[in-house]
């Protein structure tokens, strides 16, 4: 296991429930980054909830 991995692991554990996306027009969430919302076809989605390891920038 990597040095990431293992601070990640420490620091972010299994049951944290991580980023969802949410589509803006009809409200539908899934854990996977879309360009098109599977329900509606809107192309606005937004990161809701959770907790991300990515640096700000």
């Amino acid at each position: 296991m990597s040095l990431i991995s293992t601070v990640k692991e420490m620091l972010v554990p299994d049951t944290e429930r991580g980023v969802q996306y949410e589509c803006v027009e009809c409200g539908e969430r899934f854990e996977k980054a879309r360009k098109r919302c599977p329900e509606c076809g809107e192309r606005e989605i937004m990161e809701v909830e959770g907790f991300d390891m990515r640096p700000d920038t």
